[in-house]
């Protein structure tokens, strides 16, 4: 893949260390130094010049997490786009994102960076020649399309035009069948978080969406795990790339320290209460914050604004806690808040409301701990982050490196601890061959008080024992004041064994090495080493031993002696195995040169197998899965399209499996994608119909200063400010207003004619 430089968009009178020196315009100049950036990082310096050059080119960038990928991607969109709103109907950037928090971060970033743009300033694609009186003076309009929300406002934000549209694959395909949405317009596609797009739970969506769009469109993709072979991201329509690859050798933040704790899944519970309390030493969660969140969340708009800037409340130690499943999640939030913490928690399956106000008190420090499954491992940033804790050990590296990625971000110093069985610990044995360090598992507690020794070395220990049983027998205390817990553990641990069931395996010699690690164990604690001594360590040794200690009798020789006959027979045993253990332990000497060798491995491969999207697959797994069997193809095809089945609405057995014109279920869009019927609907259709309204077609000019509100069922015209007009007040007379104005007007002419009493008159 070619690296070669690409040159600035100006002619580089300023120091190519700057923003200025990118040809930015001084409106997003402005706007990024009132922000606070002032120097671009690495990964914004090779990116953006090559993104803001002419003609666009394609880019495929990869660097660590919190290197600010976002704004690398950002500031050439705002700059392309011109900062402003374009009159012409039609989506003119895309950005596709796995998870739905980090779509609405996206979307804040995005609003702040394009905020303050000087109206009339700034040319983009997408205007035509057309009067400058006609040129929408607008700032560029951002569209939010995720799971979790209502159609008919997508279906609103779609009418009044956005320019760029941040969206999640699932409810965009929705949306695009649905509305038989046009994306020809679309010139610029970012796909953040690339490798979790491509993977094959996205493959259906991003099959569709790619095939909609213009051939000429500018496409980015960015990830901090991305492998160095782009043919697995063939599907994205990549035209002669570059390739900006940087802290591969690095790989995660160097202000980053971890620990590694081996543990009993059993003893996790305890082993979690122990890191929180005397490691982490996360505080208690007290009634003030929980009742100052409640306050907060019931204020008007104007104290709401007011709070941002005077009443800014951060909780310390602020720790996230990842886990396998959503089980996982549910048991240990009533866990920890029976406990005493103040916690939050957040997965896939949680309504969208409830996500994004469990992340809100997060950032806004009400809670001091936050349990997640993966979907928070991708891109979201929580400021004055500082603990990350793998409940769960991830079964591969990429999906370590975005979990602890949230942590030490721009700048800032973070820990991650991480819980290791021995089940996980191939998998760790995997991560040390990724990343390039050594495994360490018996160092004092001299040495427990060096940080730098947690950031050249992965670290590996065991809680001590007995601080671990006193924290079983508090979660036992615990099951009583809080009578669901045993019924949330049991479910959890269902879920565990389907997760197991669920993992990638990790290699052959990661195995082998495990079980040599597991025959010599280390008792090191991490739990209060500083205040330990001499003494503490002495006390550790012999308890090593002594758990150590393995008997020179079986069963079969206690209490013989001499020549007996089990005695003679375990003797020669022994001579057996212990040749064959000898054999085994022999290592052999290298017979090549190593200067002159050319080794059968590629250089990296260790590296890039825990880049790849399927997770270091052996060759034989990834054929066996690409592969299919020719033979009997017709007779298995016609055997299922004789199948009978029952259909549970027309109550009858029906032929076909659901995709046939008997019972239509599936639905072919124009790549020949099947999707379900229920993606065409035709909700769409009557939503226009409901609220009268007729969308332009792609390229055609937008209906000038009038915007749809759903709320008053109309267009409005931009005067009214967003308010819809009052309705007319009706003038027809009900049947009993007729007979008592009728009643009136009669004794009206009654009164009015009778005779007059004046004087002087007759």
């Amino acid at each position: 893949m070619p690296t070669e430089s690409v040159p600035f968009a100006n002619d580089g009178r300023v120091g190519g260390g700057s923003f200025q020196s990118m040809g930015l315009h001084p409106w997003l100049l402005r706007s990024l130094t009132l922000q606070g950036f002032r120097v671009p990082t690495p990964i914004q310096r090779q990116s953006i010049p090559v993104l803001l050059s002419h003609p666009p080119r394609d880019l495929v960038g990869m660097a660590r997490t919190g290197s600010g990928k976002s704004l690398a991607f950002l500031i050439p969109l705002v700059q392309r786009l011109g900062g402003r709103h374009a009159a012409t109907f039609g989506a003119r950037a895309l950005i596709l994102l796995p998870a739905r928090e980090l779509a609405l971060q996206v979307l804040k970033v995005g609003k702040e960076l394009s905020r303050g743009w000087r109206h009339g300033e700034g040319s983009h694609a997408g205007d035509k020649d057309r009067a400058d009186e006609d040129k929408g003076g607008q700032g560029l309009r951002w569209g939010l399309i995720v799971g979790g929300e209502g159609m008919d406002e997508q279906f609103e934000m779609i009418s009044n035009n956005p320019d760029v549209i941040i969206a999640t694959p699932g409810r965009l395909l929705h949306l695009i069948v649905e509305m038989n949405l046009d994306l020809r317009s679309v010139q610029y596609v970012v796909f953040d978080e690339a490798d979790r797009l491509f993977e094959m739970g996205f493959e259906t969506a991003l099959t569709e969406i790619v095939h909609r769009l213009p051939p000429s469109r500018q496409t980015i993709l960015f990830s901090a795990t991305l492998p160095k072979s782009l043919v697995e991201f063939a599907r994205a329509g990549l035209q002669a790339p570059k390739l900006v690859r940087l802290d591969s050798e690095s790989k995660i933040s160097p202000d980053l320290t971890m620990a590694f704790f081996s543990v009993k899944q059993a003893e996790k519970d305890a082993s979690l209460l122990l890191l929180l309390r005397d490691v982490i030493c996360v505080p208690l969660g007290s009634n003030d914050i929980r009742t100052k969140g409640e306050d907060q969340n019931s204020a008007s708009h104007e104290q709401k604004k007011k709070r941002k800037v005077h009443d800014q409340y951060t909780a310390p130690h602020q720790t996230l806690v990842f886990a396998a499943t959503k089980h996982h999640v549910e048991y240990l939030t009533n866990l920890l808040v029976t406990a005493g913490y103040a916690v939050s928690h957040i997965y896939g399956a949680l309504d969208q409301v409830a996500r994004t106000q469990q992340m809100e008190q997060f950032r806004r420090g009400l809670t001091n701990i936050l349990v997640v499954t993966d979907v928070a491992a991708r891109g979201i940033d929580i400021p004055v982050l500082e603990n990350v804790v793998n409940y769960d050990f991830p079964q591969g590296a990429r999906v370590f490196v975005h979990r602890i990625g949230r942590t030490a971000r721009a700048g800032r110093h973070g820990w991650a601890w991480s819980f290791v069985t021995n089940v996980e610990l191939p998998h760790l044995i995997d991560l040390q061959l990724f990343l390039g360090r050594p495994i360490k598992t018996l160092i004092t507690s001299t040495d427990a008080r060096n940080r730098s020794l947690y950031a050249d070395s992965l670290i590996l220990g065991t809680f001590a024992r007995d601080k671990t049983d006193e924290e079983a027998e508090y979660i036992q205390s615990l099951d009583e004041a809080n009578h669901s817990l045993p019924s949330l553990r049991q479910v959890m641990r269902k879920g565990q064994g389907m997760y197991e069931r669920s993992k990638g395996k990790a290699s052959q010699a990661s195995y082998k090495r495990a079980k040599a690690m597991m025959k010599e164990p280390g008792t090191w604690g991490l739990a209060g080493a500083e205040s330990e001594g001499t003494h503490e360590d002495e006390r550790k040794v012999l308890l090593r031993k002594v758990n150590s200690f393995r008997p020179q009798e079986t069963a079969l020789e206690i209490g013989m002696r001499g020549k007996a006959g089990n005695v003679t027979l375990m003797q020669e045993r022994r001579k057996a195995l212990n040749k064959a253990v000898e054999r085994a332990a022999v290592i052999p000497t290298p017979t090549h040169d190593t200067q002159f060798y050319m080794s059968h491995y590629q250089k990296g491969a260790e590296t890039e197998k825990g880049y790849s999207l399927r997770d270091g697959a052996t060759f034989a797994e990834q054929a066996r899965n690409a592969t299919f069997d020719l033979a009997g193809d017709e007779a298995i095809a016609n055997k299922k399209r004789a199948r009978l089945t029952w259909d549970t609405k027309k109550k009858k057995f029906i032929k076909g499996d659901g995709a046939g014109a008997d019972n239509v279920k599936m639905v072919r869009t124009e790549s020949g994608t099947k999707l379900p019927a229920t993606y065409r609907s035709g909700r769409f259709d009557e939503w226009k119909a409901k609220n009268r309204i007729s969308l332009p077609r792609v390229g055609e000019v937008e209906n000038a200063g009038k915007r749809f509100n759903a709320s008053a069922g109309r267009e409005i015209s931009s005067r009214y400010k967003g308010k819809p007009p009052r309705t007319v007040k009706s003038e027809l007379k009900t049947a009993d207003q007729i007979r008592r104005d009728r009643s009136t007007m009669s004794n009206r002419r009654a009164k009015n004619a009778r005779p007059s009493h004046k004087k002087g008159k007759r």
